[in-house]
């Protein structure tokens, strides 16, 4: 939870522990974003994006996951983070329920990723694929950023693999995904190093892309698009569907389809919001069916 709305590597460490005495030396940080999660968001209350202030002095969550960071010879460092859903393996249409990064690393002999942390990604992306084979899986943005923590402990030559948990069709409160990453923690901690075959299945993974759409629905003569949008305002947690209009002209790929009556379809598409507990009330069986998978 360096970013606040991302709890999926909390509820994934929580697992590890519960697990009993692990194998290897692991120094956990499940909360490393406090007031962004009393707020359920990305930043912190004031503002900041922990994941851009890995090379600069504060604030001072970020002062204390370096001074974490630097306090050991660590091999291997899990960055655990959650991705939207409108992220998607290139060419399919299912979003991307885990996406798998080695950052890349800046040094003078030039920018280069180590092999075994590729091997380590593929490794992870491999044991879920085995858990859960319908599932999207692909290899997030490598574009370098050098104020992330991802570059910056690949760069102090700390092994590092970003996890990227996403949604599934059915499980858009990613309560399976978290199970199954809680799983793979679980295994990794018996594990000296990842299989050969994994750099190779890291290296053929697609790359996100980030053009999904959750809902088309349509009347049968009219259509629309729809995203899963989730927020906490006044405390409150909601979720549910906001209209998103495409770029014209390009393609998008659609998780759900849902035909609607025409008196339902002019209902909902007069306004720009429905709450999971208002589509759940909906005449349409399917936009039911896709409510009872969104978070409560």
């Amino acid at each position: 939870m360096m970013h606040g709305n991302e709890p999926t590597g909390f509820a994934a460490l929580c697992a590890l522990m519960a697990a009993g005495e692990p194998h290897s030396d692991w120094t956990l940080v499940p909360l490393v974003n406090p007031t962004g999660i009393d707020l359920f968001t990305r930043c912190t209350a004031s503002g900041l994006d922990l994941n851009r202030c890995a090379r600069r002095s504060g604030p001072r969550e970020a002062d204390l996951l370096k001074h974490v960071i630097q306090s050991k010879p660590f091999r291997l460092a899990l960055n655990l983070h959650d991705q939207r859903s409108l992220f998607h393996p290139t060419g399919s249409s299912i979003p991307s329920s885990l996406s798998v990064l080695a950052p890349r690393a800046r040094t003078p002999q030039g920018e280069s990723v180590p092999a075994e942390a590729q091997g380590w990604a593929g490794w992870i992306s491999t044991s879920m694929s085995r858990r859960e084979p319908n599932w999207g899986y692909a290899r997030f943005d490598d574009q370098y950023y050098p104020e992330a923590f991802g570059e910056w402990c690949q760069e102090l030559g700390i092994l590092t693999v970003t996890v990227e948990t996403g949604v599934a069709i059915g499980d858009y409160a990613r309560t399976r995904v978290a199970q199954q990453l809680g799983d793979i923690l679980i295994e990794l901690d018996q594990m000296e190093r990842p299989q050969a075959s994994s750099f190779t299945h890291y290296q053929a993974l697609p790359f996100n892309a980030a053009n999904g759409v959750d809902v088309l629905l349509s009347d049968g003569d009219s259509e629309s698009y729809w995203k899963f949008e989730e927020e906490v305002q006044d405390r409150a947690y909601r979720c549910g569907l906001a209209r998103v209009i495409p770029s014209e002209g390009a393609e998008v790929p659609v998780y759900h389809r849902v035909e609607c009556a025409p008196d339902e379809y002019r209902i909902l598409t007069a306004r720009d919001r429905w709450t999971s507990v208002e589509l759940y009330a909906s005449a349409s069986e399917g936009l039911r069916s896709l409510a009872a998978g969104l978070p409560k």
